[in-house]
């Protein structure tokens, strides 16, 4: 692993401690499970971006999100990203699997 420092401000510091507690794990646990979920959301947002643009194809934003195909077309779907394949097609082919 790495070792990264930064400053953050003292209201965020405390809602860290408060996060602690909550979670009964230590300081870089907390710190690299928020890191972790960012970046997961910040992947999807810049996937979902890109797909809505029309500049990559549904498999590539699900790669580059790092999720499956039936979950980005979820995700698509709930964002209302026409993607030409709905969850009614998929559900129809999943039934003739």
């Amino acid at each position: 692993m790495k070792t990264v420092t930064t400053r953050i401000p003292e209201d965020d510091e405390e809602a860290l401690a408060e996060l602690e507690a909550e979670m009964s794990a230590d300081r870089s646990e907390v710190l690299r499970r928020l890191i972790r979920q960012g970046l997961s959301d910040w992947r999807k947002k810049r996937a979902l971006d890109q797909l809505r643009d029309h500049r990559i194809t549904l498999r590539k934003a699900a790669e580059l999100a790092d999720v499956s195909y039936v979950e980005m077309l979820t995700l698509a779907a709930e964002e209302g990203i026409d993607v030409g394949y709905t969850t009614d097609d998929l559900e129809r082919d999943h039934d003739r699997i």
